[in-house]
C-alpha cells in the first residue's frame, strides 16, 4: 500500500510578477509496485499471463550525465567506458549487423564502432536540442526529434548524416521514437502534448495514438505482439499498450519524492506539471528474453521486469544520472 501523502506547497516569488516554484514533498514508499496496474477492467482477455523465459546474457549500453556511453554484460558487474567526454548524451540506438552505436548528444549526433572506437560526428551542433533517435538501418536513415528550438520537429538523415531533411514540424516537445519498419510507421512521445502519435515514415497521415498522458518519454516497440511500452517522466509509470492504442496498461509505478516545476503567471494550477523524481526516462526492450528495461535517472540506475512488470531488479547502478538505454543479445 502506499502510504499517504503529506503535501507541503512553498511559493517563491522572484521579483514583484516573476515565477513561482512549486515543491511539493511527498512521504516516499518504501516498497515500489511491481504489480500489473490495468486500467481497464481485469479479465482473462487483458491481463495476458506470461510465459516463463530463461534470462539471457544481454549487453546493456547506456548514457550518463557525465558525458559517457557505457556498456555491461547483464550477466556480471563490469562496466566499460565505450566513449567518453561526449557533451551531453541523451538516447543511444544500435545497429548490431553494421557494428555500430549511435546517439544524441544535445546538439549534435555522433556514432562509433561497437566497441566505441571511430567516433564520427554525423550531425554538427545546430538549432535546438537532439532528443530520441531510431535506426532504419536496411533504408539507410536515422530519424530523431528536436525540441528546444523555433520549431520542434522530426528529422531524418541518411546514416551517414547526408541528406537531412524535416518530415514533421510543429510539434510540442517531441522526446522518444521508436520505428515499425515493416508497416512503414514511426511512432513517438511528446511530453509537453501528453500524447503519443505515430506517421507514415515520410512524415505522412500524423494521428494520435494515446492522449492525456502526463509526461511521455522513452518508448520502444514489439512488433511480435504489436504492443507500445513507454516510460512516463510525470507519473513515474512503464505503461504499454495496442499499437493502435487500446488496451492500455500500467505495467509499474516508481513511487517516491516528488518534484516540483517552475512556470510563468498566469497559469493553472491543474495543468502545473509535477514529477517523480525517481521516474523512469529511457526504455528498451529484450523481446527474444522477455524483458523490459529502463532508466531510473535520478537514482543512477537501469532496471528491468518481465514484459509484464513483474520481478522488478537492479541490473545496472552507476555514478550519475542514466539517460538513454538500448540493449542486443550477447554474442
Amino acid at each position: 500500500m502506499v502510504k499517504k501523502a503529506v503535501l507541503a506547497i512553498t511559493l517563491i516569488g522572484i521579483g514583484c510578477v516573476g515565477f513561482f516554484v512549486f515543491f511539493v514533498g511527498y512521504e516516499e514508499d518504501e516498497k515500489m509496485s511491481q504489480d500489473i496496474f490495468s486500467e481497464e477492467p481485469a479479465s482473462a482477455d487483458t491481463v495476458p499471463v506470461q510465459p516463463q523465459v530463461e534470462t539471457k546474457d544481454v549487453l546493456i549500453y547506456w548514457t550518463n550525465r557525465s558525458g559517457r556511453i557505457r556498456r555491461i554484460h547483464s550477466g556480471n558487474s563490469d562496466i566499460e567506458d565505450l566513449v567518453t567526454d561526449v557533451c551531453t548524451p541523451i538516447d543511444i540506438a544500435l545497429d548490431i549487423s553494421g557494428g555500430q552505436v549511435y546517439w544524441t548528444s544535445g546538439c549534435r549526433i555522433q556514432r562509433a564502432n561497437l566497441d566505441g572506437s571511430n567516433v564520427e560526428e554525423l550531425i554538427p551542433p545546430s538549432e535546438g536540442r537532439k532528443e530520441g533517435i531510431a535506426l532504419d538501418t536496411d533504408g539507410n536513415k536515422m530519424y530523431w526529434t528536436v525540441w528546444n528550438a523555433a520549431t520542434n520537429k522530426i528529422q531524418r538523415a541518411n546514416l551517414d548524416g547526408s541528406d537531412v531533411e524535416d518530415i514533421i514540424v510543429g510539434l510540442k516537445s517531441p522526446r522518444g521514437i521508436a520505428l515499425d519498419v515493416p508497416n512503414r510507421k514511426m511512432y513517438w512521445a511528446d511530453l509537453d502534448a501528453g500524447k503519443i502519435q505515430r506517421a507514415n515514415l515520410d512524415g505522412s497521415d500524423v494521428e494520435d495514438i494515446i492522449t492525456d498522458l502526463l509526461g511521455p518519454n522513452g518508448i520502444a516497440l514489439d512488433l511480435e505482439k504489436d504492443k507500445i511500452y513507454w516510460a512516463d517522466e510525470f507519473s513515474g509509470k512503464i505503461q504499454c499498450a495496442n499499437l493502435d492504442g487500446s488496451n492500455l496498461k500500467t505495467l509499474f509505478v516508481r513511487y517516491g519524492s516528488l518534484i516540483g516545476t517552475a512556470m510563468s503567471i498566469p497559469f493553472d494550477i491543474l495543468n502545473l506539471k509535477i514529477y517523480y523524481a525517481d521516474s523512469p526516462i529511457g526504455i528498451a526492450l529484450d523481446i527474444s528474453g522477455g524483458k523490459i528495461y529502463w532508466t531510473i535517472p535520478h537514482k543512477y540506475k537501469v532496471q528491468r521486469a518481465n514484459l509484464d512488470g513483474s520481478n522488478v531488479e537492479d541490473v545496472v547502478t552507476d555514478s550519475i544520472l542514466t539517460l538513454g538505454i538500448a540493449v542486443s543479445t550477447a554474442p
